[in-house]
């Protein structure tokens, strides 16, 4: 019997909106978005599915990290939250994607992007320009990403992808062109390790 396939789109957008719910909360002293309009996630049918998505979730957070530590990407995310309208948006898809080549690592680091962009427009008290970047990024995810992720067979495939990514390498070619005082780049070296424990949690699924 063959496998049923991976809902590739409901995955994605439930990471892409849970990644900015998170970073939303992380500026929002309530912790509450009710007021923000933030969709919610249609939910998996499989344990397998739900436990892809929160090891991708898992691994945005490490990667995450390490772009907070860096100084050129906080100056990228301050210079696009001073832009202040849905143009910040495609500043940083722009930034992100400069060569026209898509990859796993580009697609964690879009998302994280987008969640720590769309919490500057709540500091800022903008929920309006906040609803554009959220519905243009789940668009652009939908209209542009989502079929290089079913081509590549879907994020299941992903991981590997992903521990082989290199935040220095992409840094040196893509901050850069967004803000230029940008500082040390960071290394994502617990991909190896990171990889190993999701693709073993996977196989007690399988």
């Amino acid at each position: 019997m063959a496998c049923e396939e991976t809902p590739d789109d409901q995955i994605g957008e439930a990471l892409l909106i849970g990644v900015i719910e998170d970073q939303v909360k992380s500026v929002n002293a309530a912790g509450d978005t009710s007021s923000l309009g933030i969709p919610k996630p249609k939910p998996l049918s499989h344990a397998q599915n739900q436990m892809l998505l929160n090891q991708l979730a898992d691994t945005i957070r490490v990667i995450g990290d390490r772009l907070d530590m860096d100084t050129g990407f906080n100056d990228m995310i301050d210079g696009l939250g001073r832009v202040a309208n849905k143009n910040s948006f495609w500043k940083l898809v722009e930034g992100v994607f400069s060569d026209g080549q898509i990859n796993w690592g580009r697609i964690i680091v879009l998302f994280y992007s987008v969640g720590k962009l769309a919490a500057k427009m709540v500091l800022a008290h903008l929920p309006e320009v906040f609803s554009e970047i959220l519905n243009l990024s789940l668009d652009y995810f939908r209209r542009t990403l989502l079929q290089w992720i079913r081509n590549m067979g879907g994020w299941i495939n992903s991981i590997s992808g992903v521990t082989r990514f290199s935040i220095e390498q992409f840094s040196a070619s893509s901050f850069r062109r967004i803000s230029p005082s940008a500082g040390q780049w960071v290394v994502f070296g617990a991909g190896v390790l990171l990889g190993g424990i999701i693709v073993w949690r996977l196989k007690r699924f399988t």
